[in-house]
């Protein structure tokens, strides 16, 4: 009776840091994401910088305009809160890099729970399928 208990309590420890696992994983990808699309706008800024006449603007769905910037000197930036101000391009580099800075210290706080949660993983798998045989047995 105590094994049954006891084998309970640890498949329902496993499904619990599973499910924890999942949602650590959709956030690592979600981060990852967000990372890229920083550092994409960041060489964005460069491009547009070094450009002398048109720029290749993304219109949707892997379509593309021409287009002249009327001010290589200024961009706008989202601060929080669906709120956005213009900045100087390196003002805007400055909250972008710092953001990248946040998110890469983010993405390594959730790998190091990443691998601590799967370790717990590995460390219950064999615990379960041994309490599982045992109660077999008794049978």
């Amino acid at each position: 009776m105590v094994e049954r208990k006891e084998l309970q309590e640890k498949i329902i420890a496993y499904r619990i840091l599973e499910a924890r696992l999942d949602s650590l994983l959709k956030q690592r990808d979600m981060l990852a994401s967000k990372l890229i699309e920083i550092q994409t706008t960041l060489q964005s800024i460069d491009e547009i910088e070094k450009s002398k006449e048109e720029v290749l603007f993304p219109i949707g769905s892997e379509a593309y305009t021409f287009g002249k910037i009327m001010d290589k000197k200024k961009v706008i930036v989202e601060i929080g809160a669906n709120v956005a101000l213009e900045k100087t391009t390196e003002d805007g580099r400055k909250i972008l890099n710092k953001r990248r800075v946040e998110i890469g210290n983010a993405l390594n706080s959730l790998q190091k729970n990443i691998v601590e949660i799967s370790s717990s993983l590995e460390q219950l798998e064999p615990e379960i399928e041994e309490l599982a045989k045992s109660l077999e047995k008794e049978q």
